[in-house]
Formats: structure tokens, sequence, C-alpha cells
């Protein structure tokens, strides 16, 4: 966490490469956090592999199982059981989030700190949106950006609705600016935190000097905090708001099928079915 904050506090300009040509840090720490996501997935993959088939988990494999089942209860009361294939994918959501939060406690850049990671996550939600909509509402989906007018018992589009048009961009800013600030402003409290008892101790003053054992223990609540606890809570509320999102364009599609009027169908009678 408080790696990332010190690349937006410096203020050295001894560097001839423009600013946004300069490697950060949070480079690096996406790599190994997906080096651990791997290893992760790959022993319980393997440990999986070596159990027979009526042998019960534990250890590792019943924690990842528990953690796989907790993830999959969720996507099927808030997606449904039709889209419980997407669980994978909420799995590896939740768990790189949380790790990316989490991974600042010992003193790594966040990867969440950085804005372009946090947009990338909220690309997919706004993508996985348009694609679950076209799923279920198929061409249908694209009236509710225009104004109809009915002609004949039929929706004729007209102009752009700008209104619907900035609805469904607002999710994207909101839902990376709410990881991004969150993770920042955290990261941020806690180095101005430490710049004050770097400030107090380097006081000639004794007094002052003896303060540092209370600042050197006053830091591990606001790690624990930001490092672990709203970490963990963030990466949730990141997860929770996307199945929120595309369960929406899933629930206006069932509505939109449930309105249709229902066709007439004709029964034609058998002549050599004898109803006396």
């Amino acid at each position: 966490m408080h790696e990332a904050v010190v690349t937006y506090l410096s203020n050295d300009n001894s560097s001839n490469i423009p600013f946004y040509l300069e490697p950060r840090q949070e480079a690096l720490t996406i790599i190994f956090v997906m080096l651990i996501l791997a290893c992760i997935y790959l022993a319980y993959f393997v440990k999986l592999r070596k159990l027979k088939p009526n042998q019960a988990p534990t250890g590792f494999v019943l924690v990842i199982q528990m953690y796989i089942a907790y993830i999959r209860n969720l996507v099927v009361e808030i997606l449904g059981e039709e889209l419980v294939c997407l669980t994978p994918y909420f799995v590896h959501l939740f768990s790189y989030i949380a790790l990316s939060n989490v991974i600042g406690i010992i003193g790594l850049a966040n990867p969440t700190s950085s804005l372009t990671v946090t947009l990338s996550m909220g690309i997919v939600m706004f993508v996985g949106t348009f694609v679950i909509g076209f799923k279920y509402q198929k061409l249908n989906y694209l009236k509710k950006f225009t104004y109809n007018i009915k002609i004949r018992n039929k929706s004729i589009p007209v102009m752009l609705n700008p209104n619907e048009i900035v609805g469904q961009i607002t999710p994207l800013i909101s839902i990376s600016f709410r990881l991004w600030g969150n993770i920042f402003a955290g990261g941020l409290i806690g180095e101005l935190w430490y710049f004050f008892w770097g400030y107090i101790t380097s006081s000639k003053s004794f007094f002052l000097s003896a303060m540092n054992i209370f600042g050197a223990f006053s830091v591990i609540p606001i790690n624990m905090y930001f490092d672990l606890l709203s970490g963990v809570i963030q990466a949730l509320v990141f997860t929770l708001l996307t199945m929120i999102y595309w369960t929406l364009q899933k629930q206006e599609g069932h509505e939109e099928n449930n309105h249709e009027p229902n066709k007439k169908i004709k029964i034609k009678a058998n002549p050599a079915l004898d109803l006396d």
C-alpha cells in the first residue's frame, strides 16, 4: 500500500523519462499476485487429483472447496442456476482483488491502487453487462438506448436516449473509482501516519523520540484495517456489484418475455378420433 503512495507523493524530477513511461511498482506486484494465485490453483489441482473417489477432502483442499462453494452460492442466489458457469470467474475475481488489497501489509504496492487495474476490471463488468443483455433480451436490448414510438403495435426507434447511455456508463466509472479510491485513500492515510511519526522521532527532544515506541505499535491497527479488513470488504463489494449489474440485465429480459402477448394456437380436430 505505502509504496504505491510514495510514487504519487514523490516530487523527484531528476529522471528525463516522462512520468507516464516510468515503470510502476504496481506492474511487478501484478505479476507477483498472479504467480501466487497460479501456485494456489496448481496446488489445489494436484492435491485434488491425489484424492481417492471415496476419500473426503481435508486440510487445504477442504478450505478451497468451502471457499468455492461460498462463491457458487452467491452466484446461484443472485444470478441464478442458469449462470452458475460464471462461478470460476467470480472465484478468480474475488481472489485477485482480495490478494491485491492485502498484499500491501508486507510493504508491496497494491495493484488496485492503480486506476488502470480497477478500470480494466470495470471494463470486464461493462462488457459482461452487454453480453448478458443481448443473451436474455436479444435485439430488444438496443431499444432501451433509444426513444421509441409505437406504430401498428411495433416499437420504432426515433432518436438516441442520452439518459440511458449515461446510465450504462456510470456503473463502469463508479465501480472502478470506488475500489481505486478506497485502496489509494487507505494507503495515503497510512503513509501520512508514517511521515508524521518519522518527523516526531527526528526531533532532538528525548520525550518526542521516546514516542517512537507508541508510533511503531499504532501503525498495526491501521494496517490491519486498511490492508486486511477493508481490503477484503472492498473485494466482496466489487464482486457483488458485478453480479448485481449482470442480474439486472437478466431480470429485464425475463420481464420482457413474460409480457409478450400469448400467441394463439389453433388446434385442428382429428376426424379419426371418436369423442362419443
